[in-house]
């Protein structure tokens, strides 16, 4: 099987995707923006792809695979809208912004996540590494910045990196069911950027334009 290219875990190593994959992962994400992942979607996904359920079905006998892969998938799609490896303290948290506002305009995905995110609790879930993954990462990304802007005398002296990452992130799946519930009332990017400001001497900027990445 010929790859085309590959998904990153956000704590681990890459995953080689196949042409036939990526198209698969490709149109599981435009089916959930679409129309959110319910019953009938699997069959949906085939189509788009250009399969069948059963073909679809051969490449992905456990459907939860499928979901987790797609979660990986739109992170390295998100990846293109974070600050490089050099980026400072403060340009990391507005990466942490970015991410936000990422799946606040892929709202399908959200909602995939949040789902899985719970079931994957369970030591025998598919996802569950993956998602230990992606918090120690996130949790790691912001605990760094806060550390270098501390550094940098930017940081409240009562605030503990370690404790405002945990914090954040707590803050960040909160945010995320309450905007799934109503999306006119909550602003996640907007109070995660206070919630962050309230801990820092200078306030972070205000949101840069996003690109969002497709290819």
């Amino acid at each position: 099987m010929s790859v085309d290219m590959q998904i990153p875990g956000p704590g681990g190593g890459p995953t080689d995707v196949s042409p036939v994959e990526r198209r698969v992962l490709e149109a599981m994400l435009e089916t959930i923006s679409a129309d959110g992942y319910h019953a009938g979607s699997f069959a949906r996904v085939a189509t788009r792809a250009g399969l069948t359920a059963a073909e679809l079905e051969d490449l992905y006998p456990d459907e939860r695979v499928l979901l987790v892969d797609a979660m990986r998938y739109r992170d390295a799609l998100g990846a293109a809208t974070m600050p490089d490896a050099h980026a400072d303290g403060r340009g990391l948290l507005r990466g942490f912004l970015d991410i936000i506002r990422y799946n606040v305009a892929t709202p399908g995905t959200v909602e995939l996540f949040t789902m899985l995110s719970a079931a994957a609790t369970s030591p025998e879930h598919p996802g569950h590494d993956y998602f230990r993954e992606r918090y120690a990462w996130l949790r790691g990304m912001v605990e760094d910045a806060l550390e270098e802007l501390e550094q940098e005398g930017e940081l409240r002296r009562r605030a503990d990196p370690a404790t405002v990452a945990t914090q954040a992130l707590a803050l960040l799946d909160g945010l995320q069911v309450q905007w799934l519930l109503d999306r006119r009332a909550i602003d996640m990017e907007r109070l995660m950027r206070a919630f962050f400001n309230q801990h820092l001497y200078r306030k972070l900027e205000p949101a840069r334009p996003l690109r969002l990445a497709r290819d």
